[in-house]
């Protein structure tokens, strides 16, 4: 696969952001805790994939997006961003800047991805979605 058609493989990107519903007020910050610093390196990233079927053909990103304002509301500190204590200690300054949406389009089936030649960088993510993939076949979904 030659370096241009590998470009046009993840196309149409959209950037978007969902904010709280309501507004969390001034100066509200969240300390985070030792357990939120030790834990830094190991939260979850997700990326969801759908395959096109009438059902996903029916929804759109507000269908997705919608329920988040509300979440927001509950769990403000997500919608905020990372800053520095005068103590030098991280926490999050709740100021409603919101989370941040990747939309795109791909030429690529899943299946196709996990079939990709990669870095040793993907394998372990390769494997892991393999083995859950797999998980869900036994299950029969």
């Amino acid at each position: 696969m030659g370096v241009e058609q590998e470009k046009t493989v993840i196309y149409d990107h959209r950037i978007s952001t969902v904010v709280p519903a309501t507004v969390t007020g001034n100066a509200v910050l969240h300390e985070l805790t030792t357990m939120d610093l030790i834990m830094k390196l190991h939260y979850q990233r997700a990326v969801y994939y759908f395959n096109q079927t009438e059902i996903i053909d029916g929804i759109t990103i507000a269908d997705l997006k919608n329920p988040m304002f509300l979440w927001l509301n509950i769990y403000y500190p997500m919608a905020g961003r990372i800053r520095r204590a005068e103590s030098g200690r991280p926490l999050i300054k709740c100021n409603d800047c919101g989370l941040r949406i990747i939309e795109a389009k791909c030429t690529r089936t899943l299946g196709e991805w996990l079939d990709v030649e990669s870095s040793s960088r993907c394998d372990r993510a390769k494997s892991d979605l393999a083995a859950k993939t797999s998980h869900l076949r036994q299950l029969g979904h």
